[in-house]
């Protein structure tokens, strides 16, 4: 067996193995955009702040009236159903924080709920209870960005299709051709085994084994650049969508990329699925070929 893998003739590896290393970037890309950006702005809508906010300024005795307390509970028995909360003091003063600077005085009162009807009867409502009471909206995030989410479905939906597309064209047209070249380099090889008393068989074995490993390196190149193009692309997207940063030693070598474990998993197992095709492909190509010389 050795003899006769000398004996083979091996053509340049290069122009599959970059071939399969942009191919396989290609199925990568065509997988994960998709999920990737969908998961990403579903992140993005729960970071949303979509609840009313209602502000009851202290008093000058920091003593809080009967209507005032009894405001939440009549919130909820008026509107139901839409979350009435009275948020704690550490989260007053985060919030409050993060408004302006640092509170010095006594905590406001804040009550939260989400509520989609005529903001005036709300108000009305409140001010009932609460005359001083002040009603802070929802900032309209989500109505002024609705274009750009569907922008980048759009987007993502296209290129998937297009680099899929693109892969399933690639794909089988540069093992057929490793395949061939492969193939046609041995053909004198394979037409002289039979004088020989040899079997073409084993010369096929070797043939696709050495492809086989050349489509397997290729693939697998074309996944460790996967990894980067994604990580940029999050990176990118990162700002807009307001999603948390990378922390942690973890992250700096694999990025959260809003996509599911076993999605990766699945993406890892393309290396070994495009060698058992091309291992395939040259048996198919070699047994052709010998019967047309025979």
């Amino acid at each position: 067996m050795k003899r006769l893998s000398r004996a083979t003739c091996w053509p340049s590896p290069w122009p599959l193995l970059l071939g399969l290393c942009f191919a396989t970037w290609l199925i990568g890309l065509a997988l994960a955009l998709p999920y990737g950006v969908e998961t990403a702005i579903q992140h993005w809508k729960g970071e949303l702040n979509d609840h009313i906010v209602i502000a009851l300024p202290t008093t000058e005795d920091n003593d809080e009236t009967s209507q005032t307390k009894a405001l939440p509970q009549a919130l909820a028995s008026t509107f139901p159903g839409t979350g009435v909360t009275r948020l704690p003091d550490h989260d007053v003063a985060q919030i409050l924080a993060n408004w302006s600077a640092p509170w010095n005085g006594p905590l406001p009162t804040l009550i939260t709920l989400y509520y989609r009807g005529d903001v005036s009867a709300l108000t009305g409502f409140v001010h009932k209870y609460a005359p001083e009471a002040i009603i802070i909206p929802p900032p309209p995030q989500q109505a002024k960005l609705a274009p750009l989410m569907t922008s980048l479905h759009e987007a993502a939906r296209h290129g998937a299709f297009a680099a899929g597309f693109a892969a399933a064209l690639l794909i089988p047209a540069l093992l057929y051709l490793g395949a061939r070249t492969t193939a046609l380099a041995n053909a004198s090889q394979q037409a002289l085994l039979p004088q020989l008393g040899g079997r073409p068989s084993s010369l096929h074995h070797i043939l696709a084994r050495r492809m086989a490993l050349i489509a397997f390196l290729g693939s697998l190149a074309g996944l460790v650049l996967l990894l980067p193009a994604l990580a940029l692309l999050v990176s990118t997207l990162r700002p807009l969508l307001r999603l948390p940063p990378f922390t942690g030693l973890s992250s700096a070598f694999i990025p959260d990329l809003f996509l599911p474990r076993p999605f990766l998993g699945m993406i890892g197992l393309l290396p070994f699925l495009i060698a058992v095709l091309s291992w395939g492909m040259v048996h198919l190509v070699c047994s052709l070929q010998g019967r047309k010389t025979s």
